[in-house]
Order: C-alpha cells, then structure tokens, then sequence
C-alpha cells in the first residue's frame, strides 16, 4: 500500500511501519481491517522505499492454545460443580440414578425405615429450610434420595451418646468434628464453666485466665508464647500473617489433600504450571496469587521447594491430613524442617485436629518434627469455640512487639502485624480450656496412648471383615481419628452412612470420625456391629458388590462372623450364615450370600 509523501523521509516511513503494525494486528485479530491513508499534505512527493514488512505473527488454531489456560480454566471452581467440590462445601447431585428392581426395593424399604425412626428431624428440616440457610442439609443430595436428605437433630448429650428429637439414642461416632476428646459435658468442664458463668463473662477487660491459658499451653507444646482467638480458621490465618511479617515474602505453600479453614487463600487448587486457581465460587483469582500447592510427601515437591525457598514466607502444613490420616511422611517432613530453617522460611504445622488429640503435643512430638509456628481449636475448647497460636518467640513477639519491662529503657522492638477480635480471650472458653489443659497434664500422654490403642484395634477388626466379605472398603486411621474409604465408586456407596445411623451410631457422610475417653468397651462393640450389619446389608441390596474371589466364610458354630449370626442353610442346602433383616422382621439375609 502506498502513502502519500510528506517530503520528510524520516516521517514517512514512520507512517509506513505503523500501517504495517496495524495491519499486523488485524491479522492477529482474525478480522480484516481497512486502513486510511494518511492525508496527503500539499507537498512535492518523495520516492520513498517500502519499509520490508516482517512476517505476521501465526494465529495458533485452538489445538495449539497452551494448556496452562485450559488446566486453570477446568481446575477453578467459579460456577458450583459438584465435581468440584472442595473440603466440606455441600455435595449436591442433580443426576438421576438408574437402579435394578431389586435395588429399588431393598431402597425403598430402608427409606421408609429411616424417615420412620427419624420423622421429627425431617419435619424440623421442612419447618425451618425456608429461614435457615445451613449447607449441611442440602450435603449429599441425589434426586432418589431427596427424601431422607436431612440431618439428625440432637436436643440432648452426655458421654459418648446423643439423643435426637425422637428420643432415639445414638453411640456418637462424629464427635463435634474433632473438637470432643473427653465426651460431651464432662464433669471437669462443665465444674469451671458453670463457676465462670457466675462470676461473669464479661468482653474486653483482660481475664485472668488469658495468661494462665497460654502459659499452659505453652508447657505441653514446648513452644515459648501463645495467643488466643475464636476458631482454628483464624489461628491457622494468624500464623500466615506473623510469617509474612517477619520473613518479609509472600509465598505461602500448601499441600494438596489438607483442610486449613473457610479464608479464601487457603480454599485453592493448583496446577501443573504451579499456579493456584479457586476452588470454591465466590473466591477472586488475584487471592491465590501468591499460594503454591503441591502434593504432599514427594521428593518432586522438595525439589520444588528447594528452588524456590529464598521466596517463601512459610510452608503451611497439616501434618497428618485428616482426609488422609493413614498418610504420615515423616521423612519427608524431616526434608522439609531442613529446607525452610536453611532458607528463612517458616515452618507452620496446622493442628487444629491432631492437637492435643494424638499427644499432649501434637504431632509433632508422635512424627518428631519441630515446627515454628503452630494453631490449635477443637479440643482444648472443651467444646466452647477457640483458636490457639503458639510459635517461637521471635516469630509470636509479631503480635505485640516482643518483650519489655517495666522501670527501665527497654521498649517493644518487633514491628507488629494486625490481629485482633472482640470475642478473642472469651471468658466462658478461657475457663473450659484451663479445665482442658489441666485435664490433660493431670493425665498425660497415657490418656491418649489408651484411646489410641483401642482405636486401631477396631479399624483392625472391620478391614478384616470388609476383607472377608469381599466389601471395596478400607478403614484408615490415626490416633483416634478414623475415617471410611471406598476403594471402588458404586453411585449409592454413601447409604452406607444412613444405614449406620439408623443402627444407632451417629455420623457423617465420609466426614472423619473420632473417638472419646468416654467411649466404653460396650460403645466400641455397638460400633463395630452396626458397621458390620450395615455392609451386609449394602451387600444384600446389591449397593456394594460382594468380591467374587473371596473364599467362604469357615464355618464354625462357635466362631460367627458377626455378632448375632446364626447358623442356616441357603437354598442349595449348604450351610452358612444368617443375620436377620430389618426390613422383614422375622426373616433373615445371608452373610455373604
């Protein structure tokens, strides 16, 4: 294309590059694009050489787009998928369920069981749904299941039971999500409370047990100071800001499979580019810039660490993943201690579960790792809402400028960070932790170590039933935290839960469950029966398959393989095991059928 000459060849061939750079652009824009001449000024014209043109950028087909985009693009939860689905946010499925006519029956006999012996709680869910706006009630919702879809509403506690609107008695297996060590409304705690409760619980005065508290909590942790606040939520998000206060960075690193609370910068996923994207709706992409997610407890991750460690601000950690408790790298939680105390950065153990529950210490006495920061909740609550931060005390002295005295020079020398609440140091929760932790060094770790013990002895017991009758099931554990894995996907598997509590145990659908000190023997075997029966009768109703390669059970008069069992013979004449059926009072199912 020519253009009219202005007598300055300088000038000209200035035009003559920007006609080629907007035609380069057009192109790149896939559109075709008509370009003005310049206005030719009132001159004498100038032969002026073309400028060369260079080669239009190729428009890559989408084929050849990157992946980087594509990845992030699926990864970010920006739209509710309940694919998507991320730590405890509500499942809810919209797809049908086709079932054989033998599935269907079995299904409608035990909803009708279910809503029988727990009408008031689904007549409480239909009266409030329309003001009480609760994500757990819509949790695990499939349009075949839409009428039994609602939590059990529990109006009384003591011990290791709880009692529903029915009246129906249930051995509690879920135990306030981690947050019940001792059972609900232990003497010991109730005691103290009770006494503060009358002495007042007034908000923003210092309490004289705020100190008291972090003074115990600092002797069982070994750590040097300790803070208060509300939920573990807000510790873990406390421990993030000293870090980037002190360090001065701001690369935060997580693990892929941990739960660190309902901020958004720890609601992410990563990618295989090592960037973060939302994992939840509502959540802006920009919180997620500066968070590296990667898979926990791989060399390739270490590597990773290791090249960008003079970066990173703290590697945020819950140590055994209370998804995953059966997971616990100890040597490379050993790696890592080593990498970020060579590099500056913090090492921060999130405990908010495993504290206090494994150990007097934590995890980090049964791993033997030391960490630089900490945060705790649940247990040493007492089942009153608290958040705990305890660290090293260059790193806590963030909070409040370090030390100083009183009738000398000395002065708070630690820039601080923002960290404040008004429920922060509640005198109701202050009271029921100082109970807590006096509890708990009363008793030591023998406490624990017991309740431990006989945990794993039931997750023994199960897995070798679930082996036995061919169930894809597999019960992982660590310390008293429990939890049920399927090892295959079956589109029903999770009747499993509903079929437990309607035996009389309470618990969540593949939430973790925990056990108490006051859970009794008695409690232990009800538990493992009512697992049991349930399997089968998932099983007989073809909702779970039976292994084909599993032998028969042995039979033995004396031996039963589940509590109650008799003795029969199938319709072959053979022998084998009968457990009645609940849905046909009278008759019996087969084990193993």
């Amino acid at each position: 294309m020519q253009i009219a000459a202005s007598g300055n060849a300088v000038q000209d061939l200035i035009q003559q590059q920007m006609l080629i750079m907007q035609q380069q652009l057009a192109l790149l824009a896939g559109a075709s694009m008509a370009v003005a001449p310049a206005a030719p000024a009132p001159v004498q014209a100038v032969a002026v050489a073309p400028a060369p043109a260079a080669p239009a950028a190729p428009v890559a087909s989408a084929t050849a787009q990157p992946s980087a985009q594509d990845e992030e693009a699926t990864l970010a939860h920006t739209t509710y998928d309940v694919k998507k689905a991320f730590g405890a946010i509500a499942r809810i499925h919209s797809t049908q369920t086709d079932l054989t006519d033998r599935q269907h029956a079995r299904l409608d006999a035990f909803m009708r069981r279910y809503i029988d012996r727990t009408r008031a709680s689904k007549e409480y869910t239909q009266r409030h749904r329309d003001h009480l706006a609760d994500p757990r009630v819509v949790n695990g919702f499939r349009p075949l299941l839409k009428e039994m879809i609602y939590q059990i509403v529990v109006n009384r506690s003591k011990g290791s039971k709880v009692w529903d609107l029915d009246g129906n008695e249930y051995v509690d297996a879920l135990n306030g999500f981690g947050m019940n060590l001792f059972g609900w409304q232990p003497d010991f705690v109730l005691d103290a409370v009770r006494r503060q409760l009358d002495a007042g619980y007034e908000i923003g005065p210092q309490h004289p047990l705020a100190g008291e508290v972090a003074e115990q909590v600092c002797e069982l942790t070994g750590f040097d100071r300790a803070a208060l606040c509300n939920t573990g939520s807000e510790a873990v998000m406390g421990t993030i800001r000293i870090a980037r206060t002190v360090t001065g960075r701001d690369t935060l690193v997580i693990f892929t499979g941990s739960y660190h609370g309902i901020f958004d910068e720890v609601i992410v996923r990563g990618t295989k580019k090592l960037r973060s994207v939302p994992a939840a709706p509502g959540i802006l992409r920009n919180t997620s810039d500066n968070v590296l997610v990667l898979e926990y407890g791989t060399p390739e991750t270490l590597q990773i660490i290791r090249e960008r460690a003079s970066t990173i601000a703290a590697v945020l950690v819950e140590p055994v993943q209370s998804r995953r408790p059966d997971f616990q790298p100890r040597d490379f939680l050993k790696e890592l201690r080593a990498i970020t105390a060579d590099a500056g950065a913090l090492l921060i153990f999130d405990e908010v579960v495993t504290g206090f529950r494994s150990h007097p210490r934590g995890a980090q006495q049964v791993l033997g790792i030391d960490a630089d920061l900490a945060s705790y909740g649940k247990v040493v609550g007492g089942g009153f809402p608290i958040g705990v931060i305890a660290g090293k005390r260059r790193y806590m002295d963030a909070l409040d400028g370090g030390g100083w005295q009183y009738g000398d020079a000395s002065i708070p020398t630690v820039g601080v960070t923002y960290f404040a609440g008004t429920f922060v140091r509640h005198p109701l929760a202050l009271a029921a932790a100082h109970a807590v932790l006096n509890h708990l060094k009363q008793n030591g770790a023998a406490l624990q170590e017991r309740l431990n013990a006989r945990t794993s002895l039931l997750m023994d017991e199960l897995n070798a039933f679930c082996a036995s009758v061919g169930a894809p099931i597999q019960l992982v554990h660590f310390a008293s935290v429990w939890k049920t894995n399927f090892t295959e996907d079956h589109p029903l598997q999770d009747l499993l839960f509903a079929m437990i509590r309607s035996r009389g145990i309470h618990l969540l659908d593949n939430f973790p469950c925990f056990f108490t000190t006051a859970h009794s023997e008695q409690d232990f075997q009800a538990i493992a029966k009512a697992y049991k029966d349930s399997v089968l009768e998932m099983q007989e109703a073809e909702f779970l398959p039976r292994n084909k390669n599993v032998e028969a059970l042995a039979i033995d008069a004396n031996r039963p393989p589940v509590v109650g069992a008799r003795l029969g013979k199938d319709h072959e004449g053979n022998p084998a095991w009968f457990v009645p059926n609940p849905d046909m009072p009278g008759k019996y199912m087969r084990v193993n059928a």
